[in-house]
C-alpha cells in the first residue's frame, strides 16, 4: 500500500534538493567541497538535489542532512520537516532497509582510527615481549638453607664427613703488602644465589642466572657467599681461578689484605 506522507515528502524534497542546486550552483561551490566539509557522501549530497529518497536513509536523518548541507552553502532558511504520521513504522517501512545500512556505512572506522588502533597493538605486544626477557632478580632476605638447585650426585661418603662439608666455614687468603686493593670475580656456570660483603658492605644479594660475570673490589676485604657453590668459578686479583666448593653446598669464602 503506498504511503501518502512518502509522496508529500517526495515531492518536498525535490523542491528543496533544487533550491540546494540552485544556490549552491550560483555560488560556485562543488560537491566534493560540500562533502570535504560536511563530511557526508557526495552520493547523498546528489540523492538529496535529485529529491532520490530512494538513495536516502530515513526522514528523520534526511532533517539532519539538510540542514547540515544547507548551513554549508549559506542557505539556513532551507529546512526539510517530516509531515506528521500515525503510524511511526510507515516511513521506514516504505525505505528499503538496505539504505539506512548505507547510510551507517558512511560512518564506519577510518584510515586514521585504523592506524592509531595499530600502533597501539605495536606497543602493547612491545610491552608484553619486554617481560619475558629474562633478568636478575634481587631478592633482600636471608640466604636459604639448602640450595634452590638439586645437588648432583656425588660419591657416597660417611654422615660425618657429609656434616662437616653441610656448614660453610669462611676461607680466608691472604694477599701480600704490595696490593692496595682486593678485587675478586665471579663466573657463573649454574644459576646461584649469591651475597657479596665490600669492606663489611653488603654490595650484592640475590639471584643471578647462568654465564653472568661479576667483579667486585675493597681497599680490604671482600667475602663471597654462594648457594651453589658447584656453580661459581671465583678469581682473586685477575690470578687465581678456582669452583667455590661442591655442587649445591652453600660456601663463604672471605679475600682481604694482610
Amino acid at each position: 500500500m503506498t504511503n501518502p506522507n512518502s509522496t508529500t515528502d517526495q515531492q518536498k524534497l525535490q523542491d528543496i534538493g533544487a533550491n540546494l542546486n540552485r544556490i549552491r550552483v550560483a555560488k560556485n561551490i562543488s560537491l566534493d567541497a560540500v562533502a570535504n566539509k560536511t563530511h557526508i557522501s557526495k552520493r547523498l549530497l546528489e540523492a538529496i538535489e535529485a529529491g532520490d529518497l530512494q538513495e536516502l536513509p530515513e526522514p528523520f536523518y534526511i532533517q539532519a542532512l539538510v540542514a547540515k548541507f544547507a548551513r554549508e552553502i549559506g542557505a539556513n532558511e532551507i529546512m526539510f520537516q517530516v509531515e506528521p504520521q500515525s503510524d511511526p513504522n510507515t516511513v521506514s517501512s516504505s525505505l528499503p532497509q538496505k539504505n539506512s545500512r548505507k547510510y551507517w556505512l558512511n560512518f564506519q572506522l577510518r584510515s586514521l582510527h585504523l592506524y592509531l588502533l595499530y600502533i597501539l597493538l605495536v606497543i602493547v605486544s612491545a610491552r608484553g615481549i619486554t617481560t619475558l626477557v629474562e633478568r636478575p632478580v634481587i631478592i633482600n632476605q636471608t640466604p636459604p638453607e639448602s640450595p634452590a638447585l638439586a645437588p648432583k650426585a656425588e660419591p657416597k661418603q660417611s654422615d660425618a664427613t657429609a656434616e662437616v662439608r653441610s656448614q660453610a666455614t669462611p676461607q680466608f687468603v691472604s694477599q701480600s703488602n704490595n696490593s692496595e686493593a682486593v678485587s675478586v670475580g665471579i663466573n657463573l656456570q649454574e644459576r646461584c644465589w649469591l651475597k657479596v660483603m665490600v669492606d663489611g658492605t653488603v654490595a650484592f644479594e640475590g639471584i643471578l642466572p647462568e654465564g653472568t660475570q661479576r667483579q667486585w673490589t675493597g681497599k680490604e676485604q671482600v667475602t663471597i657467599r654462594a648457594g651453589n657453590a658447584g656453580g661459581v668459578v671465583i678469581s682473586f686479583n685477575n690470578e687465581q681461578q678456582k669452583i667455590l666448593g661442591a655442587p649445591g653446598q652453600v660456601e663463604e669464602i672471605t679475600y682481604r689484605i694482610n
